[in-house]
């Protein structure tokens, strides 16, 4: 990979934008495999202070023109979640290498046509379910595989964020519309869910419910209200390769917290973090260990039978996305496919609508 370097173009890459401006553009400028070539907003002054910044590059007001330029070989996406669909078909059309942020579109029938478009396309691809790069979840997943704790008997996940309930600012009322595809579900739920499918894989059955506290929010910028359609209670249980409990809780507008915890015959195994915001993709993530050769020996359970295996006291959220790039970049130079890509957004899509499918049926869904 050495010497090689990939041209980027960012859609979405104003200074301005919070999530870009603190992972994505540093992320690249420190990389040894990237170079940025051209900035894209909806706004050409916000363009080229963007541009501008970051040194010599092209700037643009129409991501269409972008797209056109030959010194552009990826595309970053990092824009809300409507726009998705229509950026990712041009981009696949372009040619080009794309990045995008998760949710992939609004929904499975925008993601289908993704999908079908990509059966013509040999560009690689990757989604942002950047948790993957953690160390602590790939040695969570080891460990699995080593049959560390023995036969899992369960897996329970707790994921609650202080967003998504009875407040939010104006920036991010926009979530708290379920047509624009960022809801307690397909983010928290999202990212999350990814976490455990990575670990052991699919789910192959779900049942859920879901509840409503706040049907308006206020917004605390000029302290008016807006209304609010998405849930901000789930409960999902099912199945992991048909075999494996899991129970899985969603929060809005509570204590923050994010808990992953794995039952096993000779042991337990917690993945959390010690200062959540609920998003496990952020990183700051920690494993505890309790191990014993048999239940039967325990008579009570105690804080001091785990032991701390590995705490991330990096710089988050900027250091999973920078590994997701370095990821991406061996994909694209080397033709591996190693990052999470569009067939993982499709499947953890397809698993969404089944969650949603449930909680409004009541019915137990099955997942192929």
């Amino acid at each position: 990979m050495e010497n090689k370097i990939i041209k980027v173009g960012i859609i979405g890459g104003s200074i301005r934008n919070r999530w870009a401006s603190a992972t994505h553009i540093p992320a690249l400028i420190k990389s040894g495999h990237h170079q940025i070539t051209a900035i894209a907003t909806t706004n050409m002054e916000s363009a080229k202070e963007s541009a501008n910044q970051i040194g010599e590059i092209e700037a643009y007001d129409n991501y269409k023109k972008m797209l056109a330029s030959n010194n552009v070989d990826m595309v970053i996406v990092s824009v809300k979640a409507p726009f998705h669909k229509e950026i990712v078909l041009d981009t696949i059309r372009a040619n080009k290498h794309i990045y995008c942020e998760w949710p992939l579109a609004v929904g499975t029938d925008e993601v289908e046509s993704i999908m079908e478009e990509l059966k013509q396309s040999t560009i690689k691809h990757a989604i942002g379910l950047q948790s993957r790069q953690a160390d602590e979840v790939k040695l969570v997943k080891d460990m699995i595989d080593n049959n560390e704790i023995g036969s899992i008997l369960s897996i329970n996940m707790k994921v609650s964020t202080h967003a998504k309930g009875n407040w939010v600012d104006q920036a991010g009322s926009y979530i708290l519309d379920r047509g624009n595809g960022a809801t307690l579900l397909t983010i928290n739920g999202g990212h999350a869910l990814d976490v455990v499918t990575f670990i052991f894989g699919h789910f192959t059955e779900v049942q859920a419910n879901h509840h409503t506290h706040y049907t308006e929010a206020r917004i605390i910028d000029n302290d008016s209200t807006i209304n609010k359609n998405i849930e901000d209670q789930y409960l999902i249980s099912g199945k992991i390769n048909n075999h494996i409990p899991v129970v899985v809780h969603l929060q809005g507008g509570a204590y923050p917290q994010f808990l992953l915890e794995i039952q096993g015959e000779r042991g337990i195994i917690r993945l959390y973090q010690n200062q959540s915001i609920g998003h496990p993709q952020y990183g700051g993530l920690s494993i505890s260990l309790a191990k014993y050769d048999s239940t039967q020996i325990i008579t009570t359970s105690q804080n001091d039978d785990f032991t701390v295996l590995l705490e991330d006291n990096k710089e988050v959220p900027f250091t999973n996305v920078c590994r997701a790039h370095q990821s991406f970049a061996k994909d694209i130079l080397l033709n591996t496919n190693e990052t999470p890509d569009f067939h993982h957004a499709s499947y953890l899509h397809r698993l969404i609508t089944a969650i949603e499918v449930s909680a409004e049926t009541g019915e137990r869904i099955s997942i192929e």
